[in-house]
């Protein structure tokens, strides 16, 4: 059974989660749903509708497509009224060589996996700041620090990401009321 104040940490707040078709995405979707947060599940496969309910607003949209941030974001205002938390999971990796990559394999990782985490990060804070509160969990991975062969543009993905949540953290925490989230 879950800690009590673990089920209370999610209890009301209203979420947007990339990549919520499957794997973590789903689970994290699920789960907030689950404990009584209202969520935008947002993911570029169809299978995101699966989680449609009165909890869960599914939305099929890609991370790299201009404009999705900022209607993700609007969509989690308008129907729930705020945004408290922002789970940035969406991802890609494509295990090739670094000779083997071409340049648009290498701007797709890229643009899923660092560009999309920015582009919502960006707009959940111009919702957040407001109310002087506010989460961003970016999903990164053990690659953000260590080298493997085959996933050169993952891996750098990742370690934008790692730096993004620093800076972004940086930046924001000095503008809110303190305590977990800014």
């Amino acid at each position: 059974m879950a800690d009590a104040n673990m089920v209370e940490e999610i209890l009301g707040k209203v979420a947007i989660i990339t990549g919520a078709a499957s794997g973590i995405g789903r689970a994290t979707t699920e789960l907030f749903a689950e404990r009584g947060a209202k969520v935008v599940a947002l993911d570029q496969h169809d299978a995101v509708k699966e989680l449609a309910s009165d909890k869960v607003v599914p939305l099929v949209m890609d991370v790299t497509t201009d404009g999705s941030a900022e209607k993700a974001v609007a969509m989690a205002v308008d129907h729930f009224g705020r945004l408290d938390v922002l789970v940035n999971n969406a991802g890609y990796i494509n295990y090739k060589s670094v000779v083997d990559t071409s340049r648009e394999e290498w701007e797709k990782v890229m643009a899923i996996n660092s560009t999309g985490y920015f582009l919502f990060s960006r707009e959940a804070v111009k919702a957040m700041l407001p109310n002087k509160s506010g989460a961003i969990v970016n999903i990164a991975s053990y690659a953000s620090y260590f080298a493997f062969p085959d996933i050169a543009p993952y891996a750098a993905s990742k370690g934008a990401v790692a730096q993004l949540t620093r800076a972004l953290a940086l930046e924001v925490a000095p503008k809110g009321r303190g305590g977990a989230g800014f």
